[in-house]
């Protein structure tokens, strides 16, 4: 069993994880999830799962944990759907990066609780750059594949019946 100052560590990784993708989500402006959101999940998703790896019990197995795991994992996906819910227009959906900044932030939440370090630093480090470079890469992707946005807006709409 970890002790305190392991336990703090663990819990200040979690919440730094989340707060790097945060950071950039606020940084796009991303009114709904940003920084102290995506901290906040990463350090309730450690929190559940160092309380039931550490909670002495002796029925504790991995099977248990795992199942924290997985209800944390299924828990965060409301957030994500505020993310995706807040102020639609019923014509677009928007916040599909934010959700799933939120689901990344809750796996390494939990990734440091384990104390799977590598883990985290590839997860931050992938995450970081698929926020960071994913977006002009998914504009030229569709400017090439479908014209200008305004153009594939257009066409969007001339398609609906």
């Amino acid at each position: 069993m970890p002790d305190g100052l392991d336990m703090l560590l663990r819990l200040i990784v979690a919440t730094a994880g989340g707060a790097v993708l945060g950071f950039e989500r606020s940084r796009q402006n991303r009114a709904i999830m940003g920084f102290r959101t995506l901290s906040l999940v990463g350090l309730a998703s450690c929190i559940a799962v160092l309380a039931i790896t550490n909670s002495g019990l002796p029925q504790m197995n991995a099977d248990a944990a795992g199942r924290v795991v997985q209800g944390v994992l299924s828990g965060v996906g409301f957030i994500g759907a505020g993310a995706l819910l807040h102020g639609s227009s019923g014509q677009q959906v928007h916040g599909l990066a934010t959700a799933a900044s939120i689901w990344v932030s809750a796996a390494m939440g939990t990734a440091a609780a384990l104390a799977v370090w590598p883990l985290i630093a590839g997860g931050v480090t992938l995450g970081l750059f698929v926020l960071l470079v994913g977006g002009p890469i998914e504009r030229r992707i569709r400017e090439h594949a479908r014209g200008t946005d305004e153009e594939a807006d257009r066409r969007d709409m001339e398609e609906r019946p």
